[in-house]
């Protein structure tokens, strides 16, 4: 027996069109091209409107009500508790509503009355601005938050009738997802393509759950490839591993300098070596020590061979390993055997937090065995609590204190940075990656609760757009990574940074907001401030507490000329514990 929800059909193709008949069988099913048609002949409206077509869909709903499908779309779950509300459309992609499916439950609705004046006025460009100006609140920056407005009227997000990607935007399937629109004038990647299989198969409620499964099993192969194939390399690469020429041209250059320095002043006493491609290591190791070796992990014993050479050939006394990467433990063990008196130290800039991340405990692990091998001489680590762990167990460990000092040039572009006075709250989110350490959602949701708030995230990615969105928030930012000269101005340009961040050992990222100018919130989870007024403006120590992250903010907005004052005497005291703790881990 059919209902009385009328459904009407366009410009579908025909195996669609028998889709349609199978889904809504039990519904009053027309092709309405016909009436479309009609209504185009009768239209006053002129033709130059950029939305007539969606006129004559808003005209026939005005008379008719019911469901409106132009286009081909894929059904995969009942809409029977959609049918209850008074009007729905949906969002295509993260800016724009789509008029390929709109619900109309009564004909004479004053809502599509009003969409139909606006429309005569021909003032938009498009839906999405008429909806915009009806709701009186900006939609192309919505990032598909579910919008109820005017009792039970909803605009819903793009997945649960847009999911796929054609815009590449970052769009996926969901729990929501109801029906698969088909554009005629893109092609469906591959990709997606097996992803619609495995949805049409375990279906929307399914879905998350299976491709969660699926990211862990994809993970665990991934990392057993990686293990593979490095083993691969150090046991069976005949070529030469790269970037190992410009490391012995850097010892060449200190070989020089030594020899030149025999006699007439001190040499060069230690080399510490980093490897460029890890950017937060090298501007720690660069802000606190001298004679960098860059170096990325080496396979071949003949490589490993020709640095322990060059390194002794340079008569330095000490050789320290900022960080630890794979085939530097052969190049410890080889020094130690090739000169018993040349010390060597390492330089760890992580965490126990970091035991979960296989790789990089890897090679924390691998320094400690090399130090109770008697091979590492002292551990030194940027992070108090862990020196106070290894001292605990009998090993010899040094506390690094990081620091922050620019170039001049660094300065004078910070001289010419302003702040944007543009009203609003311009707070700074960076470095916010996804991951768990960096703890960036709470930060956003503590963020949103400032009305007048614009948060600068980099990089800027899509989930933290749209979950700032539907909090209200307006986010702006990069989407890939910056240089560090740039990204200095920005801080400061901005009212506050913040990097409240669940593990990290001494970071760099909030000094360097406050050598910019700019105060900057950081987590419980480092040495900075410790016994002094600083800590209670700037330090949260409830990282995953939203409102002790705002409460927090607010505080150090209101004292932010006395903390920067503050900052300015810590800095001085700072710097010379600094210097001091350097120059003791050498001396060790």
């Amino acid at each position: 027996m059919k209902d009385n929800i009328k459904v009407g059909f366009f410009d579908s193709d025909k195996k669609f069109e028998k889709r349609y008949h199978c889904f809504f069988k039990d519904k009053e099913l027309k092709c309405i091209g016909k009436d479309i048609e009609n209504i185009a002949n009768i239209c006053k409206l002129n033709l130059e409107n950029k939305l007539y077509n969606d006129y004559l869909k808003f005209q026939y709903l005005y008379e008719n009500g019911g469901l409106l499908i132009e286009g081909d779309f894929e059904f995969i779950s009942s809409l029977e508790n959609f049918f209850t509300n008074e009007f729905f459309i949906a969002f295509n992609d993260v800016q724009s509503i789509s008029t390929n499916l709109i619900w109309v439950k009564n004909k004479k609705n004053k809502l599509i009355k009003s969409i139909l004046d606006e429309i005569e006025k021909n003032e938009y460009d498009n839906i999405t601005d008429i909806f915009s100006k009806l709701l009186d609140q900006d939609l192309r920056h919505n990032f598909n938050g579910l919008i109820k407005f005017d009792g039970n009227n909803l605009i819903y997000p793009y997945d649960y009738f847009y999911p796929i990607d054609y815009e590449k935007q970052g769009k996926t399937f969901s729990d929501n997802t109801k029906a698969l629109y088909y554009n005629k004038n893109a092609k469906v990647p591959g990709k997606i393509k097996s992803k619609m299989g495995v949805l049409r198969k375990v279906g929307p409620s399914s879905y998350q759950y299976f491709l969660s499964m699926l990211s862990t099993v994809r993970n665990s192969v991934g990392y057993k490839k990686y293990l593979l194939t490095q083993d691969i390399k150090k046991h069976f690469n005949v070529k030469e591993d790269p970037n190992i020429d410009k490391t012995l041209e850097v010892l060449d250059e200190y070989i020089k300098i030594n020899h030149k320095k025999q006699g007439k002043s001190l040499p060069i006493e230690y080399i510490i070596i980093h490897n460029p491609r890890w950017l937060g290591v090298t501007s720690a190791t660069k802000e606190l020590f001298e004679n960098l070796l860059p170096l990325e992990e080496v396979y071949l014993d003949s490589n490993v061979e020709r640095i322990v050479n060059k390194i002794i050939d340079t008569g330095v006394s000490q050789v320290i390993f900022s960080a630890f990467d794979y085939g530097w433990d052969k190049i410890a063990i080889k020094l130690k055997e090739k000169n018993k008196n040349i010390k060597i130290k390492s330089f760890w800039h992580g965490s126990h937090s970091q035991v979960i991340e296989k790789i990089n405990w890897e090679t924390n692990v691998m320094v400690i065995e090399l130090h109770k091998k008697g091979i590492i001489d002292v551990m030194g680590t940027c992070k108090e609590s862990m020196v106070n762990f290894y001292k605990a167990q009998g090993y010899r460990a040094a506390f690094i204190k990081n620091t922050v000092n620019f170039t001049d040039e660094i300065n004078a572009r910070l001289k010419q940075a302003k702040k944007k006075n543009d009203g609003n709250i311009n707070v700074g989110l960076y470095s916010a990656g996804t991951d768990w350490r960096k703890n960036t959602y709470n930060q956003v949701m503590a963020t949103s609760l400032f009305d007048n708030a614009v948060l600068e995230l980099v990089p800027l990615r899509y989930e933290v757009q749209a979950t700032a969105a539907k909090n209200g928030l307006k986010t702006v930012g990069s989407t890939s990574h910056i240089k560090r000269e740039e990204l200095l101005v920005k801080m400061a340009e901005n009212d506050i940074n913040i990097y409240v961040t669940f593990s990290e050992c001494a970071p760099m990222l909030p000094i360097e907001s406050m050598e910019a100018g700019t105060i900057c919130l950081t987590g419980n989870n480092h040495h900075y401030f410790n016994g002094t007024k600083l800590y209670d403006f700037l330090v949260v120590e409830r990282e995953d507490d939203v409102i002790a992250i705002y409460e927090k903010m607010k505080q150090a907005l209101e004292h932010k000329d006395e903390i920067l004052d503050l900052y300015k005497e810590w800095k001085q005291e700072y710097d010379k514990t600094s210097i001091e703790s350097v120059k003791e881990f050498l001396r060790m």
